[in-house]
């Protein structure tokens, strides 16, 4: 009798230990906010590694859309730049992918 409980309870915390992992591995869904944040992060990255030194900048607002088809978002950052004293604010648009790690400037 022992010997089957030992076995059940075995099965048991095997599985429930199976489930656990399933459950916890599962990709979590950013929030609008979050996502908004890793998008604006994934750009500024993307700037600082393509810029030419001494440019700065400020990502003030992104606008994005997610396409499904091509699994990446469509995004349009509203970007502040200076350079030499000087100063502009612009659009920049880019294709970033679901993972972040791919940005194609389109504009």
């Amino acid at each position: 009798m022992k010997s089957i409980f030992n076995n059940n309870m075995k099965n048991f915390l095997t599985f429930f230990l199976m489930i656990s992992i399933v459950w916890g591995c599962k990709p979590k869904l950013l929030t609008k906010t979050a996502l908004q944040n890793k998008l604006i992060e994934t750009m500024a990255g993307h700037l600082h590694k393509t810029l030419n030194p001494g440019v700065t900048f400020t990502i003030n607002q992104v606008i994005y859309y997610p396409d499904k088809d091509q699994n990446d978002f469509d995004c349009e950052f509203t970007v502040r730049m200076k350079y030499q004293g000087k100063d502009t604010t612009g659009i920049v648009a880019a294709t970033i992918s679901h993972d972040f790690k791919r940005v194609v400037r389109t504009q």
